[in-house]
C-alpha cells in the first residue's frame, strides 16, 4: 500500500468516538473472556482503593511526624520512622500486585481486539481489496500492531489513574475542608464566614489550570494522529525495501531508493517537531502548574500558623491535602498528552475497522451502487451475464461480456493481459468493481496467480498452503515435485528459509503448479504463471495438469504459442480504438493428435499442419 497523502481529515467528536470504541470493544467485556476481564478490571478498582488509603495514612503520618520534631521528641520520631517503613512496604507490594495485573488485562484486551482486527481484514480477500480502494485505512499493518496496543494500553492506564483520582479527590476533599477552618470575610465586606477555603481554592486552582492546559494542548490531537500516520507510513516503506532487495540490487537502484526512504523521513521530522512544539508549550504550563501547587497551599495557610490556629504538622498536612486534591482534580492537564494518543490511535483502529467492515463480502461497490454478483450455478457450467469490468477508480474496461464455459474444458485467453487477469480475478471472487453476475459451480476453484505466495516457514508447508489435502505423504510430494521439475528440492522439504527471496521466479511458478496438482481443484484459473519458464517446461506443466487433472477445467491467460497445443478453446480480448476491451472467440488452433485421427483427408491433414506450424511461430 503507498504512503498516505497528507490530509486535513475532520476528526470524530470525543462522545462518538468514545462510543465507538466502546461498541467495538464490547463483545471483549460481554464475550466468553468477560469474567478474566471483569475481575482484572475490579481487582484494579480494589488495589487503587489500597493506593488511595495508604495515601491518606501518608497524610496523616506528615501530620504526626512534623508534630514530633515541633515538640522535639526522639520517641515520637522513632515511631514515625517505623510507621513509615509500614507505609514504603505496603505500597511497594500494592503497586506490584497492581502493575502484574493491570498489565494481564491490558495483554488479555490487545490479544483479543488484535485477533478480531486481523480476522476481519484477512478473511476473503478483503485484504487486497482494501489496498485498491480509496480512503483513510492506510498500513492496516502498523494499525494493527501499534495502534491497537497503544489504544488498549493508554485505556486501562487512564481508567485506572482517572479511579484513582476519583477515589483521591472524594478522600482529600473531606481531609483538606476539616483542616481548613472556617475564614471570616467581614473584613472584605461580606457578612458571612467561609468555611472549608482551601477546597474552593483547591477547585478554582484546578479548574483554571485544567482550562488553560484544553485551550494550550488542543492541537496535540492532530499532531499524535499526523505522526503516527507518517511512522507507518516510514515503517511500510522500509518494509517494502526489505522484501523487494534483489530487485533493487539487480537495478543497482539504490541511490533512489534512499532518496525515497530519506524523503518519507522528512514528514516524519516535520510531524514530530510539531508534536514538539504542542508538546513544549504543554511542559511550560503544567511545569509552572505543578511548582506552585507544592508551594501555592503553604503561602496561603502560614497566617494561619503564625496565629498558631494550627500546628506545624497541620501546616505540613494541610499542604499536602491540597497538592493531593489539586492532582486529583488535575488529571485532564497531567494526561493530556496521553488522552492525545489514545484519541488519535483509537480513531486509526475504528478507521481500520470500518473499512474492512466495508469491504465485507463482495459489499464494494462502484459510485452507482453496483458490483460484480457472484452466485452459484445451478450446473456445472460457469456463465458470465453481461459482466462489466472496472477499475477501483471506476474506469471501465470492459462491457458486456457474456459467456458459459463447460466442464472440463480448457480456455486460453489472450490479447488485452490485464483484463484477461481483472476476469480471472472477477471469476474467484476478488474483484468485486464492475457489474453483471458471474455463476460459479459449487466445486472447488484455485486461482494461480503470476508469482504465487510463499508463507514463511517450511518448504513442506509451503507446498500445502494453505492447507493439507488429505492423504499426502512424501512419496506424493516427491511425485508432484519431479512432475514439476522440482524433485532437487525433496530433501530440503523441511527446511525454513525465506523461499520467496531463494527461489527464482520460474521456480516459483513451478510451486504454485505443484500446489495445484496436490489439491486437485475441479476449476483452475491461471493468470500468467507460466511466464517466468521456457516453453518447453511451459508445456510440460500443462500436460502435466492434463495428465493428473484430466476432468478439470482450465482458464488460462497467456500468450506463448505453445500453449494453443493444449487448450481447446480460445478467446481474445481485444482493446478498441475507443479504449473498450472487446471479447472475441477463436477458432480453436489443431492439435497433433487431431492430425492423427482416422478419416481425416490429406488435403486437411495439410491445411491443418500449416495451420499448427503458424500457431508456433504465432501469426504474421
Amino acid at each position: 500500500m503507498p504512503p498516505s497523502q497528507p490530509a486535513d481529515k475532520p476528526h470524530a467528536s470525543s462522545l462518538g468516538l468514545t462510543s465507538d470504541f466502546l461498541h467495538l470493544a464490547r463483545p471483549y467485556w460481554c464475550g466468553p473472556e468477560r469474567w478474566t476481564a471483569w475481575f482484572l478490571l475490579v481487582a484494579i478498582v480494589v488495589l487503587a482503593v489500597a493506593q488511595v488509603l495508604l495515601a491518606i495514612r501518608l497524610n496523616l503520618w506528615n501530620a504526626d511526624l512534623f508534630d514530633a520534631l515541633e515538640r522535639r521528641s526522639m520517641e515520637g520520631f522513632m515511631q514515625q520512622v517505623i510507621v513509615f517503613v509500614m507505609i514504603v512496604l505496603g505500597t511497594m507490594a500494592v503497586n506490584a500486585v497492581h502493575l502484574h495485573l493491570k498489565r494481564r488485562l491490558q495483554l488479555g484486551w490487545r490479544e483479543w481486539l488484535t485477533n478480531r482486527l486481523v480476522n476481519e481484514w484477512m478473511q476473503d480477500g478483503r485484504q487486497f481489496r482494501l489496498a485498491m480502494i480509496p480512503g483513510n485505512h492506510s498500513n492496516p499493518d502498523g494499525r494493527i500492531a501499534e495502534d491497537i496496543r497503544i489504544a488498549t494500553e493508554a485505556a486501562v492506564d487512564l481508567f485506572h489513574s482517572l479511579t484513582y483520582c476519583l477515589l483521591l479527590l472524594v478522600s482529600f476533599i473531606g481531609i483538606l475542608w476539616g483542616l481548613s477552618g472556617t475564614i471570616p470575610l467581614q473584613d472584605i465586606g461580606l457578612d458571612f464566614n467561609l468555611p472549608g477555603h482551601m477546597v474552593w481554592l483547591a477547585f478554582l486552582y484546578s479548574g483554571i489550570g485544567s482550562a488553560l492546559a484544553m485551550f494550550i494542548g488542543r492541537a496535540l490531537v492532530s499532531a499524535a494522529d499526523r505522526r503516527q500516520t507518517v511512522e507507518a507510513d516510514l515503517r511500510y516503506a522500509l518494509g517494502r525495501s526489505r522484501e523487494n532487495a534483489e530487485a533493487i540490487a539487480i537495478a543497482h537502484g539504490e541511490a533512489d531508493e534512499r532518496g525515497f526512504l530519506l524523503r518519507l523521513f522528512a514528514p516524519v521530522a516535520v510531524a514530530w517537531q510539531k508534536q514538539t512544539e504542542g508538546l513544549r508549550r504543554l511542559i511550560l504550563f503544567t511545569s509552572a502548574y505543578s511548582t506552585l501547587a507544592a508551594v501555592f497551599p503553604i503561602l496561603v495557610s502560614t497566617p494561619r500558623y503564625l496565629l498558631g490556629e494550627i500546628t506545624l504538622g497541620g501546616l505540613m498536612q494541610t499542604a499536602q491535602a491540597f497538592q493531593q486534591a489539586t492532582a486529583a482534580l488535575s488529571w485532564p492537564i497531567d494526561n493530556f498528552p496521553r488522552l492525545a494518543e489514545l484519541r488519535a490511535s483509537a480513531e486509526r483502529v475504528l478507521e481500520l475497522h470500518k473499512s474492512v467492515t466495508q469491504a465485507e463480502g463482495r459489499s464494494i461497490t462502484d459510485r452507482s451502487g453496483q458490483n460484480i454478483a457472484i452466485v452459484p450455478s445451478a450446473s456445472a457450467v460457469l456463465t458470465l451475464h453481461d459482466v462489466t469490468l472496472a477499475e477501483p477508480d471506476q474506469r471501465i474496461l470492459a462491457t458486456g461480456l457474456s459467456l458459459e464455459i463447460q466442464k472440463g474444458e480448457r480456455v486460453l485467453f489472450t490479447g488485452d493481459q490485464h483484463a484477461a487477469a481483472i476476469l480471472c480475478k472477477a471469476v474467484a471472487g476478488v474483484w468485486p468493481w464492475g457489474s453483471g453476475r458471474i455463476e460459479v459451480p459449487a466445486e472447488p476453484l484455485a486461482l494461480l496467480p503470476q508469482r504465487p505466495y510463499m508463507p514463511p516457514g517450511s518448504l513442506r508447508h509451503a507446498l500445502l498452503y494453505p492447507e493439507a489435502p488429505a492423504g499426502v505423504n512424501d512419496s506424493a510430494l516427491a511425485d508432484i515435485l519431479g512432475r514439476v521439475g522440482l524433485e532437487y528440492l525433496l530433501p530440503q522439504l523441511d527446511n525454513e528459509s525465506e523461499w520467496s527471496q531463494t527461489l527464482g521466479v520460474g521456480e516459483l511458478q513451478r510451486i504454485g503448479f505443484a500446489r495445484l496438482l496436490l489439491h486437485r481443484p475441479a476449476w483452475i484459473l491461471i493468470d500468467q504463471a507460466t511466464d517466468g519458464v521456457d516453453e518447453k517446461s511451459e508445456l510440460a506443466l500443462l500436460h502435466a495438469l492434463g495428465d493428473l487433472l484430466p476432468d478439470a477445467t482450465v482458464l488460462a491467460v497467456g500468450h506463448h504459442p505453445s500453449q494453443n497445443g493444449f487448450f481447446t478453446r480460445h478467446l481474445q480480448l481485444q482493446r478498441s480504438e475507443a479504449g473498450m476491451v472487446l471479447l472475441q472467440e477463436k477458432p480453436a488452433e489443431p492439435t497433433m493428435a487431431e492430425l492423427q485421427k482416422p478419416g481425416i483427408s490429406m488435403a486437411n491433414r495439410i491445411g491443418r499442419l500449416i495451420d499448427l506450424i503458424r500457431a508456433g511461430f504465432g501469426e504474421g
